[in-house]
This record gives C-alpha cells, structure tokens and sequence, in this order.
C-alpha cells in the first residue's frame, strides 16, 4: 500500500506542475506543489513569493477536478506566503 501512496503522490505533483504552467499562462500565477496531507487528502501548493498576482481558489478548479479523477475525496489547499512592502527601509505589514 505504501508504494501505491507514494506513486499517487508522485501523480499528483505531477499535475500540479502541470496546472501551475496552465495557470501561470491564464491567471498570471505563480505556485508549486508543497506537500500532500494524508489525514485530510488535501494536496497544498504554494504560492511562489514573488508571484505576480495571488492565488485563489477558483483559478485551481482544474487542479480540483484532475486530481478528483484519481481519487473523489481528494481536495486542494493553498499555502499562502506573507509578503511584505518595503517603504523608506521599514517594513509595513
């Protein structure tokens, strides 16, 4: 069972690799597969710091749905990266 996990979880980094090129030419996001939660059968991506526009969830319904064909409790998360604005050397949160 074990090696069956580790290939899903090889698949599905795979689609999200896949997504995020598709999603970066549609949204102009930028995310990259982060991990795979097993108790929740979430996949989480995370979003590049220096994307040009954040991620959102409706931009990752194919991602929902690619990954939903694997497996139907499958769901996809979203790891947000704090960023922050640089004025006159302080930063503002």
């Amino acid at each position: 069972m074990a090696k069956k996990k580790n290939k899903d979880i090889e698949i599905l980094a795979r689609i999200a690799r896949e997504e995020s090129t598709d999603c970066f030419i549609d949204y102009n996001v930028e995310f990259d597969f982060c991990h795979y939660d097993g108790d929740v059968q979430t996949l989480y991506v995370r979003e590049h710091i220096n994307s040009p526009n954040p991620v959102e969830f409706y931009m990752l319904e194919r991602l929902q749905k690619r990954i939903q064909e694997i497996n139907p409790r499958y769901r996809v998360g979203i790891m947000y990266t704090e960023k922050t604005v640089t004025l006159d050397g302080y930063d503002e949160f």
